[in-house]
């Protein structure tokens, strides 16, 4: 847009040309006012047909770039930046980068879909197995990013409609995490209660704070000891540890860094870091049981006693809570590698070590408190750092219906199997034959009574 300013006794059209590092300000000056109003119309007309011509010939790599840029470094943390440019990287460019952004039609959408589940080769990571497929669940994650990214499309006036928002997605259920029961629980952490080896306690004290806190991996990673408030019982969670691109770093604002880690080697691509959760939700406090806190306590006594062995240039410490013997940070992915290592040694038949995960336990805590608060949702969500109660019903429903099978049991019990069985008042008493023989024999005119009942009822 131009505008008009008044210099003296002359008029001036002010207005930008060029993008990004090149846009620079223009000034026409010396002109009478009706001239700039003219001037001004006719910068505006070209200025829209410009942008009319750049919208239709725009592709939709062109436009995604300038999404990410735009739009993805202002909204996204580190882990969701890295999420979603991976999967326009791998199947969005590849197969639609040059297409014109205005010719991305539903039915373009769906065929897209279609060719993704049947016929295009899945990105390779890795360390992991190669996949023969791209997987439903994958698509979802191409369809949420796309969505998103053509909704802006159409906020900047590039398109007309969302195509994304008619799409048919293939069938995908989220598959359920399995979650250790209680007593399963339990014999985790009599395995892992070992006092005299750290690598074992520190997990049992991980173990102890994902169950009673409800807390998430990077959660329990970046806990820190100043958080920990012994007399009140409290911890206060407002930090996560991660590992992200040095890159990121400065290029996402919405990524709060709390503390980097120095890097023990040069060179190296990513840094360790606390920062903010990703929702304010995240940030809460957090009651811990008597049992829990004692065990922390010990913890910290064999941190100490560590810490005097191997002095200050062998202990690192950070003040986190949960750490390696030498005090450097245990990352999310250890944390699991490690709780695997834990079921494996504890050997349990019952224990699905294939699918059951450090965040499983906080499964495991959500089943119980629910259970324990009697379905209080806002008690639980509290603790677990949900945005609402819905995430919990949505996420342990399973459990609530559990409760609401046994809910019917006992009404069936307490209420309907009350009608149909007889009370003690009303009931017809039973019958005990030598009873009744020595209560005729004891009282003569009674039998001499039920004698005559049975000759009348015989006549009859």
């Amino acid at each position: 847009m131009a505008s008009i300013v008044k210099r003296g006794k002359t008029y001036s059209v002010v207005y930008y040309e060029g993008e990004g590092s090149n846009r620079h300000q223009i000034w026409e000056s010396g002109l009478s006012y009706s001239s700039a109003k003219s001037r001004k119309a006719t910068i505006e007309y070209e200025k829209e047909q410009n942008t009319h011509v750049n919208h239709n010939d725009i592709t939709v790599s062109e436009f995604l770039y300038e999404f990410i840029e735009k739009y993805g470094e202002k909204k996204w943390v580190a882990s969701t930046y890295d999420g979603n440019v991976g999967l326009l990287e791998n199947y969005v460019h590849p197969y639609w980068g040059d297409k014109k952004l205005r010719s991305i039609r539903t039915k373009t959408v769906d065929d897209f879909y279609h060719f993704l589940l049947n016929e295009a080769e899945p990105a390779t990571n890795m360390g992991k197995p190669k996949r023969e497929h791209i997987s439903p669940s994958t698509i979802h994650d191409i369809h949420k990013v796309l969505r998103c990214a053509f909704n802006q499309a159409k906020k900047w006036e590039y398109i007309a409609k969302n195509p994304f928002l008619d799409a048919t997605l293939p069938e995908h259920k989220e598959a359920k995490r399995d979650a250790l029961t209680p007593e399963q629980l339990q014999r985790v952490l009599d395995f892992t209660d070992r006092t005299d080896i750290y690598d074992l306690y520190v997990m049992h004290c991980a173990i102890q704070l994902a169950f009673a806190c409800c807390m998430r991996g990077g959660e329990v990673g970046g806990a820190q000891w100043e958080r920990f408030s012994r007399s009140d019982q409290v911890l206060y969670i407002d930090r996560v540890i991660d590992r992200v691109d040095k890159k990121l770093i400065e290029k996402l604002p919405k990524m709060d860094i709390l503390f980097r880690f120095p890097n023990l080697y040069p060179g190296t691509r990513t840094v360790i870091v606390l920062k903010q959760p990703k929702t304010e939700g995240s940030i809460r406090n957090v009651y811990i049981p008597e049992t829990v806190a004692k065990k922390l306590e010990k913890l910290r006594e064999i941190q100490m006693k560590l810490k005097m062995e191997l002095g200050d240039d062998g202990y690192m410490d950070y003040g986190l809570i949960i750490c390696q013997a030498n005090g450097r940070p245990i990352m999310t992915e250890h944390l699991n590698k490690r709780f695997k290592e834990v079921l494996v040694g504890l050997n349990d038949p019952t224990i699905d070590v294939d699918h059951v995960v450090f965040h499983s336990l906080r499964h495991t805590s959500t089943g119980v408190k629910l259970r324990l608060s009697k379905g209080d949702l806002k008690a639980v969500q509290g603790d677990g750092g949900w945005n609402s109660p819905d995430m919990v019903t949505k996420r342990y429903a399973h459990i609530l219906d559990e409760d609401r099978r046994r809910l019917a049991d006992e009404m069936e019990q307490s209420f309907y199997k009350s009608k149909t069985e007889e009370t003690p008042d009303t009931a017809a008493p039973a019958l005990d034959a030598e009873a009744l023989a020595s209560l005729l024999a004891s009282n003569p005119e009674l039998l001499k009574k039920a004698l005559e009942s049975v000759q009348l009822a015989n006549n009859t």
